[in-house]
């Protein structure tokens, strides 16, 4: 089984049905499916490899829906960033499992200045906001406006799907591998 199996079988089986509903915005299955392979592509030509992990500091949105199947559809590894924690445990987060990419949404964008000096491995900043893309990030619209879709790598099996960090109860967050 691969990660993005269960997308392939809706967009076969469903593709005219809602995949996602928020707020007014919804998509089908067809377009969702388009839309994972376009943010893979648009993840790929900013420099997204295999295994890179990808970050993501947002409320709950459809955007999630899009971020856990974009990644593992551009052959790498998610992990979502607690949106409760303080601005120095969630670089610590980001630095302790070298992400690379993170999204970020409106809630969060005026950490960007400050993650971005804290993490220096941090290369790109994906915006998922409404309002005007913060200049030292990019607009994920953009991205999957501007690509072609890619083909899935279908990621699966034993390879590392995420990193996912406990609350750092007993000490400092620890990141949780999982296949």
């Amino acid at each position: 089984m691969y990660l993005t199996q269960g997308l392939h079988r809706a967009v076969q089986r469903s593709p005219h049905l809602p995949a996602t509903i928020f707020g007014d915005r919804v998509r089908t299955w067809m377009e969702s499916g388009e839309r994972v392979a376009r943010l893979a592509a648009g993840r790929k030509a900013v420099g997204v490899r295999t295994d890179d992990r990808v970050g993501i500091l947002a409320l709950n949105s459809d955007f999630y829906h899009d971020y856990f199947l974009a990644v593992p559809w551009a052959d790498a590894i998610i992990n979502p960033v607690n949106t409760r924690w303080s601005t120095a445990e969630i670089a610590y987060s980001l630095r302790d499992c070298d992400t690379r990419v993170l999204l970020v949404d409106d809630t969060h964008a005026a950490l960007i200045p400050e993650l971005r000096a804290a993490v220096p491995q941090l290369q790109f900043v994906l915006y998922l906001g409404s309002g005007e893309c913060p200049e030292d990030a990019l607009d994920v619209e953009v991205l999957i406006n501007r690509h072609e879709p890619i083909a899935d790598v279908r990621r699966g099996g034993d390879a590392l799907a995420g990193i996912f960090y406990t609350g750092g109860t007993t000490g400092r967050p620890k990141g949780v591998m999982l296949s």
